[in-house]
């Protein structure tokens, strides 16, 4: 196991799951206390059985392009030979388990220092430095309701590893388009055109520079793409992907 995957997974389990004695995805008894530090699999809260199904992707076949788990073949998977409107993607896992887990208590339990934290261990990802990161927005609705932007919490801790500065008010979410978690794949499509704009008065931050566009999971790539339209559109040089999961879904190989 890498030094970097070993912080990271330090890093989730003190600030998720602090003493805890069963395992965090099955509920089932852990043996009281958990050993020493001596491996990270003795001290994450999971059992035998979780741990074999822990959404590491070391070992997995991906796309090179996004970083979704391929189904034969290597290289692009299928969506990806129809080219995105943003390039490279890099991400921490699968959205399955623990970091499903992580990434649900950024959103709907108020872990806020959680999403900067993952946002932290997503930088140890990035390849390719950007200019300035831009957290895709919520809907102003959805945003009072939550009282914060999850994605941007997850762009601050990414922008305090890089170094570079986080331009969070220049895209807007200028249409509420609803949950997208029970739509198709082309219904989802559908439902982001347009979704997104900039805001009036002011120069955008990523004009001719690279944005780096920071989002929780990327499951179809609607709203990324929807989201890097713009920012191709009014200036930007080049638009990649960060997110802390991608879908587990294995996608065909090109």
């Amino acid at each position: 196991m890498t030094p970097l995957l070993r912080t990271i997974l330090e890093g989730l389990v003190t600030l998720l799951w602090p003493q805890r004695t069963t395992c965090i995805t099955c509920d089932g008894p852990l043996p009281a206390p958990l050993p020493p530090l001596a491996t990270v699999a003795e001290t994450v809260p999971v059992c035998a059985d979780c741990w074999a199904a822990m959404p590491f992707t070391l070992d997995m076949r991906l796309c090179i392009n996004c970083s979704r788990p391929l189904r034969g073949g290597w290289g692009l998977c299928a969506e990806c030979v129809i080219t995105p409107s943003y390039g490279r993607v890099w991400a921490l896992g699968l959205h399955r388990g623990v970091l499903r887990a992580a990434v649900h208590h950024v959103k709907f339990s108020g872990r806020q220092a959680l999403g900067e934290a993952l946002g932290r261990y997503l930088a140890q990802m990035v390849e390719d430095l950007p200019d300035v990161i831009v957290p895709i927005p919520l809907h102003p609705i959805r945003e009072r309701e939550r009282g914060y932007n999850q994605a941007e919490c997850i762009a601050r801790g990414l922008a305090a590893e890089l170094g570079v500065p986080v331009a969070a008010d220049d895209l807007v979410r200028v249409r509420a388009t609803g949950q997208q978690a029970l739509r198709d794949r082309h219904a989802r499509w559908r439902n982001l055109a347009r979704a997104f704009g900039v805001r009036t008065g002011r120069e955008p931050a990523w004009a001719g520079r690279h944005a780096l566009l920071v989002d929780d999971v990327l499951t179809t790539g609607a709203t990324a793409s929807a989201a890097a339209d713009v920012l191709w559109a009014t200036g930007a040089r080049a638009v990649n992907l960060a997110v802390v999961a991608v879908s587990d879904k294995p996608i065909p190989a090109a």
